[in-house]
């Protein structure tokens, strides 16, 4: 059965630092990106398995989907990079059963109605509801862009959100 080494919300998916630096922390074989729109689009599927570094798989299943294999063991071996292009789709997927205990948000762009917390994280009122009810469900969630540059928990988060 995989052990899910890393989850992060980054909306931009595979990009160089994914590959050259959190996929190597989080000591991925495989990468599983959960989104509804890319789990159904096989074409947009197949530009994103030929981003993936050589060795690490690329899986791309929506939330219901992605939940129901980690539940009857059939989404993946080995040590697994879950990939969300927004909070919206981590939360859907816990609460459908996909078990992670931290989640780390990493990139979320900064758009009309959001609040940049940190820089390349920004926070609108759906993001920060999803957010509290993957904490109140006990999910630790971390706000970090880089490894070489220390993050924010959380409360300094929501505390920069609410200023």
């Amino acid at each position: 059965m995989a052990k899910i080494s890393w989850a992060r919300v980054d909306y931009r998916l595979i990009h160089g630092q994914v590959i050259t630096k959190w996929s190597k922390i989080a000591s991925a074989n495989q990468i599983v990106i959960v989104d509804d729109v890319l789990g159904q689009d096989e074409f947009m599927a197949s530009i994103y398995k030929m981003a993936a570094p050589s060795g690490v798989g690329v899986d791309i299943k929506t939330a219901a989907d992605a939940a129901a294999a980690y539940k009857d063991g059939t989404l993946g071996t080995g040590n697994i990079f879950l990939l969300f292009k927004d909070v919206h789709a981590a939360r859907a997927s816990h609460e459908a059963g996909l078990a992670f205990e931290t989640l780390q948000l990493g990139g979320i762009p900064a758009e009309a109605g959001r609040k940049v917390v940190f820089p390349a994280v920004a926070l609108g009122p759906s993001e920060v509801e999803d957010i509290r009810a993957l904490h109140d469900a006990g999910v630790d969630i971390q706000i970090q862009v880089v490894p070489e540059e220390a993050g924010i928990s959380y409360e300094e988060a929501l505390k920069k959100y609410e200023s």
